[in-house]
């Protein structure tokens, strides 16, 4: 009788043994394919990026734009973030030398608001830029929504302005756009 025991014992120490290697293969295996799923996904979201300052720059050429703002409307939660990509296509004879703005116009409520420059958006401000005549260019803004801001549709405008000109005559090219803010 006592052998017995000592057998079950065996095998039940054998089992677990057993199980935990197999336990321990197929957890090596699920991390490696999902690293292998992210490193493709980190270059499927570079390819995108090329692809979207691709068509940015052709609809700039082909639509003989000064600005391509591809949006017209955002969607976007309330602390949440996205980049909106712009192009800028320098028209003139000589060199642009310009900035970016954005102008709030109304709230969710309609009521004009004058917040120039909301600081909803990250960008290289006041830095100025530069192009060549006849040269385009794609700048990335990061647009971030603080969590205490009223959910509802405001109605903004994103100007280029040409800095070596006078205020009141240097606006270079202007679109107009809506975030809708959910939450």
């Amino acid at each position: 009788m006592r052998y017995k025991n000592r057998k079950a014992s065996l095998e039940l120490s054998i089992r677990a043994i057993v199980i935990v290697i197999l336990a321990m293969t197929l957890l090596g295996l699920g991390l490696g394919f999902i690293r292998t799923m992210f490193k493709d996904i980190s270059g499927i979201t570079t390819d995108v990026s090329e692809q979207i300052r691709q068509q940015i720059l052709d609809d700039l050429i082909t639509n003989d734009k000064r600005v391509s703002f591809p949006k017209t409307q955002i969607l976007i939660d309330k602390g949440g973030s996205e980049i909106i990509t712009v192009g800028i296509r320098n028209k003139q004879d000589n060199k642009l030398y310009y900035d970016m703005e954005f102008k709030a116009i109304s709230d969710p409520d309609g009521v004009p608001f004058d917040i120039e420059n909301p600081p909803w958006f990250q960008y290289g401000r006041g830095e100025g830029y530069e192009l060549t005549a006849a040269d385009s260019d794609v700048r990335s803004i990061r647009l971030s929504i603080p969590t205490g801001v009223k959910a509802g549709s405001y109605f903004l405008t994103f100007q280029v302005v040409d800095v070596d000109k006078p205020d009141g005559e240097n606006e270079y090219a202007k679109k107009d756009f809506f975030i809708v803010i959910r939450g």
